[in-house]
């Protein structure tokens, strides 16, 4: 899992992705995709935009997500390795279109704007 795949979660749902949030969504990951789709958005974050459950929640504002449509799953006290790669500004609108291109545009940020580094990554 890579800082990428955080920015990806991030920008998906509208900058509401915490650490734990990550967590539920790498949890998530592991219990939606098959194994070639999960191998695709470990190596391509932005293929995220090619999966089913996703592309069903683009142009719609969070808020109108029903519970069950979030992309999290109960964590139920699995661990995770911290993300790999350099940590980067997932509010930073550049380095999104850069970095996740079509999830950018599937997923403009249309909630408030969001504190810049609001996402900050620590050990331990």
């Amino acid at each position: 899992m890579t800082f990428d795949l955080w920015g990806a979660a991030y920008q998906i749902m509208d900058g509401r992705c915490s650490g734990d949030g990550f967590r539920a969504f790498r949890s998530w990951l592991a219990v939606t995709l098959d194994r070639d789709t999960l191998e695709r958005v470990l190596a391509d974050p932005d293929s995220l935009a090619d999966v089913p459950a996703i592309r069903r929640l683009a142009g719609r504002e969070t808020h109108d997500w029903a519970p069950s449509e979030w992309p999290q799953h109960d964590v139920d006290g699995r661990s995770f390795e911290d993300p790999a790669g350099r940590p980067w500004d997932f509010d930073d609108p550049r380095e999104v279109a850069r970095r996740l291109p079509r999830l950018g545009r599937m997923f403009p940020r249309i909630g408030e704007v969001h504190e810049r580094g609001n996402v900050h990554w620590a050990a331990g």
